[in-house]
């Protein structure tokens, strides 16, 4: 039983070491429920589909006896901005109508949705069933709030405005004290404060493939944003493990028991959720914040969680996950071509060429040429440098320096590697009219991939390789109490690295910007390097130059 006045939530890749975690740092139980989906659910979600862990039905079963059997309630997630008018298709409105009640079967009592519709039509089935209201439904206002819990909602997701809004808070949780509403905020999310771009990238991620995975230009957008000015980090209202203590204190304060902290991602990997659960249960952390909040870092996108990335040697064999109980499940493995939903590996500087280059499906580009395979391609010598993410891009990832090496046989490299001359040999029709045979087995699956240059996707992946940027967390003690004690952010503007160049404003504040010259460090040539790229890409999907003309 939960031992202290607030709960935790925490997002699951579906890895049994999460229980161990929680088991090891969780001392006062306060850790009362898990949220997640499944990848090939068929249905849209917040975030992109690609990237899930994969589970089956029959796993996704096993994992939320286990959550009941330590007290922790399952959240199963539907939370899309927009259901693109599903949910009142004659077919498939019932579809996801039958999927609920299968989830209801297997013993999920909780569910986080957005659609009014399907709220109401769960909270009219199942009366037993806790609906929580998820952060795309944006409720920014407490009118907002009083539309939704008159609704049915018995949980609601608290737009990121309201975390540092302490006078709004004491106001929300002493206002609802005395009924059965439940108010939640997350924790470290780390979005634009007050982004324009969250309902266009909301859509975006609601209508992602889970079998296949786009360039998502919002996610560069955001990150191209936050190194160009690091201020911007500080500005998102992220909640230091170290700051939990103040909202505990604002619960006591107006005797609200239904008070809770979302931690984040369930695409993340077990390592990463590992320092998130140590972190704030233990409420401090010694190292980079980056590390513990939503920073769209490549190596901490999850693979499945019983399984080393199926593209790397030595990638563990099918059998119970990693950590579960004996005699759990055993995990089939996902295919290769699945990887982390995000770049693949060989598209971000790691794990080597990719697997058409190596003879996977066909014969490789070099073999167009003369002289044979290059060396690292047979397993000699190991790959270059800049195939496994060491010495910066290669001078043709930044759109310099000519056609990658291993394009380059004797007689040339063939049109489609240079971006010219129409899509690689797997991408075109057969001799007589037979559909393209498409990328040959083990390559990752892309969006509209038989139009894309192998370049763009080259730099696309090395977008996700962000410079080290170091924000000290110890530094940041005092950092809050300003806003606490004097928030005017609803009515000021960033200045220094956020406020445009030249411009002035009579309601500017620096407070964020000055803390991030105290606090966040990076090496100048390596940002530069990466901005660099980050513009390149950032145009390319802009102009349609990612493709080959049509």
């Amino acid at each position: 039983m939960n031992q202290d006045s607030i709960s935790f939530d925490l997002g699951c890749n579906f890895d049994y070491k999460l229980f161990d975690f929680v088991d090891q740092y969780d001392k006062k139980h306060a850790i009362t429920s898990f949220f997640g989906k499944l990848k090939r659910d068929g249905l849209p979600g917040g975030r992109t589909a690609s990237i899930i862990p994969d589970f089956t039905l029959d796993q996704l079963a096993d994992y939320v006896n286990e959550c009941k059997k330590r007290d922790i309630t399952f959240n199963y997630l539907i939370n899309p901005l927009s259901m693109d008018q599903n949910e009142i298709d004659p077919v498939v409105g019932k579809q996801i109508r039958d999927f609920i009640h299968q989830m209801y079967d297997m013993g999920i009592r909780a569910f986080t949705l957005n659609s009014p519709i399907l709220i109401k039509y769960v909270k009219r089935e199942f009366k037993d069933v806790f609906v929580t209201l998820g952060l795309y439904a944006y409720p920014t206002t407490i009118q907002h709030i009083e539309y939704w819990r008159n609704w049915g909602v018995d949980e609601i997701t608290l737009d990121h405005g309201f975390n540092r809004r302490f006078d709004l808070l004491r106001k929300l949780l002493t206002q609802y004290k005395d009924t059965d509403l439940h108010l939640r905020v997350i924790a470290n999310n780390l979005c634009l404060r007050e982004c324009p771009f969250r309902l266009a990238h909301g859509c975006f991620v609601g209508h992602s493939d889970p079998e296949k995975f786009s360039m998502d230009y919002s996610l560069v957008n955001c990150a191209y944003k936050k190194v160009t000015h690091p201020a911007a980090i500080l500005t998102a209202e992220f909640i230091r493990p170290e700051d939990v203590h103040y909202y505990r204190e604002l619960a006591e304060e107006t005797g609200n028991k239904h008070f809770s902290i979302k931690l984040i991602d369930r695409t993340r990997t077990t390592d990463f959720l590992h320092k998130v659960v140590k972190g704030y249960m233990e409420e401090s952390y010694d190292g980079n914040l980056l590390d513990i909040v939503n920073w769209p870092q490549a190596k901490t996108i999850a693979t499945r969680p019983d399984e080393k990335d199926p593209m790397a040697q030595g990638a563990a064999p099918a059998g119970a996950p990693v950590g579960a109980p004996e005699g759990a499940p055993a995990a089939g493995g996902a295919p290769a071509a699945e990887n982390a939903g995000g770049p693949p590996p060989w598209a971000t500087g790691a794990g080597g060429p990719p697997p058409w280059a190596t003879g996977a499906g066909g014969p490789p580009p070099w073999a167009t040429g003369a002289g044979g395979p290059p060396p690292w391609a047979t397993g000699a010598g190991g790959p270059p440098p800049w195939a496994t993410g060491a010495g910066g891009p290669p001078p043709w990832a930044t759109g310099a320096g000519g056609p990658p090496p291993w394009a380059t046989g004797a007689g040339g490299p063939p049109p489609w590697a240079t971006g010219a001359g129409g899509p690689p040999p797997w991408a075109q029709p057969g001799p007589n009219g037979e559909p393209p045979i498409g990328p040959p087995p083990g390559a990752p699956i892309m969006r509209w991939m038989e139009k894309l240059k192998p370049e763009a996707m080259i730099r696309y992946g090395r977008t996700m390789h962000l410079p080290k940027l170091y924000v000290d967390n110890k530094k940041l003690d005092g950092f809050l109490e300003h806003f606490i004690n004097n928030n005017n952010c609803a009515n000021s503007l960033c200045v220094n690295d956020i406020l445009e160049e030249g411009q002035t404003a009579p309601n500017a504040c620096a407070h964020c910007s000055t803390w991030a010259k105290k606090v966040i460090s990076y090496d100048e040539a390596e940002v530069a390097q990466w901005k660099e790229l980050c513009a390149t890409v950032l145009q390319s999907l802009e102009d349609g130059s990612i493709y080959y003309d049509a």
